[in-house]
């Protein structure tokens, strides 16, 4: 196989129900020129087989197995053994658009971009000549990282874009981390200052999760988003000191959430938890600028000092144990 102009990076767990779904529609492409590699990381269920039963029909698809280390090592695997000029990801339980890679290849190559993005998540034409006329914006220097810090959803996840390999470079995943671990790799990538090209387009399918994190209960995973939030911040401060005031209103919503998840758990080893994330809030109020309502009730909450009282209501509200 001559080499790929895109390297298409999925790790593969617990997804036998979806899997071919995801495969397919990646190996049915408008664009042709790529590699698919398949990471099982140690899924105890038939991703393994399925793996390798697409590996023997078409040479595009190349699979490593691994013992479960994790998404961001099962990512880490396939960025450091991919060939294509250009990555991308997708989750084994998703699905793309047949156009899709057209897209944001054209995009890369139309706006000399070192990563394209869609940002639409709602179904639209189906041709790509309709998609190439949807709007698009185009950021340059640090105008990617300060929309990293300001709730551009776009910018949560590390699939739906399209990433030259050269310009990646080192970055990585952060592994052992549950959450968050893809937000903070798009934000290490948004620190280099790329030409960041986001066009409103639909091209990417995500699955509701049942076990994800927003219905999940409460558990030490979750302090990764403080862990990631307090990263963030130090970066900023270290690089683009001019966005500091971002950087702390980032950290404020992060606290904001930690103790709304908090009140899911009656556990008193996170009491210390709260008291600084209590803390946190009060200390930068002052750059605390709401977007969400949950954040802006939280915010009130804790700066009235009725926190206390609010988490007796809530487990009055819902019977947690």
């Amino acid at each position: 196989m001559s080499t790929p102009c895109i390297s298409v990076i999925v790790p593969v767990y617990n997804a036998e129900k979806y899997l071919r779904e995801c495969i397919e529609s990646i190996l049915n492409q408008t664009f042709r020129d790529l590699e698919l590699i398949l990471v099982d990381d140690g899924s105890p269920d038939n991703c393994c087989k399925i793996c390798d039963e697409y590996a023997e029909k078409d040479n595009r698809v190349i699979v490593f197995h691994q013992e479960n280390r994790g998404v961001s090592a099962a990512r880490n695997l396939g960025i450091d053994n991919a060939q294509g000029e250009y990555i991308t990801f997708v989750d084994s339980d998703d699905y793309i658009m047949p156009y899709a890679l057209e897209l944001l290849y054209h995009d890369s190559i139309f706006s000399n971009a070192d990563i394209s993005c869609v940002s639409g998540r709602k179904k639209c034409s189906n041709t790509i000549e309709a998609l190439e006329k949807s709007k698009y914006v185009i950021w340059r220097g640090s105008d990617s990282v300060k929309k990293s810090l300001l709730d551009n959803g776009a910018l949560y996840s590390s699939c739906r874009k399209l990433y030259k390999k050269e310009f990646l470079g080192d970055t990585r995943f952060e592994e052992g981390k549950k959450i968050h671990e893809d937000s903070f790799f798009v934000f290490c990538c948004c620190l280099k200052k790329p030409v960041f090209v986001l066009r409103n387009a639909y091209i990417y399918h995500y699955r509701n999760n049942p076990d994800s994190a927003s219905h999940a209960p409460f558990s030490d995973k979750f302090l990764d988003i403080l862990y990631f939030a307090n990263q963030k911040q130090e970066l900023i401060n270290k690089y683009f000191p001019e966005l500091q005031a971002e950087a702390n209103n980032m950290v404020v919503k992060a606290n904001l959430s930690m103790l709304n998840l908090f009140c899911r758990t009656n556990d008193k080893k996170y009491k210390k938890d709260i008291k600084q994330c209590i803390k946190t809030v009060k200390k930068l109020k002052k750059y605390f600028v709401p977007v969400i309502p949950i954040d802006k009730k939280m915010f009130l909450i804790v700066v009235n000092n009725l926190y206390g009282f609010f988490r007796i209501y809530y487990k009055l509200k819902y019977k947690r144990k």
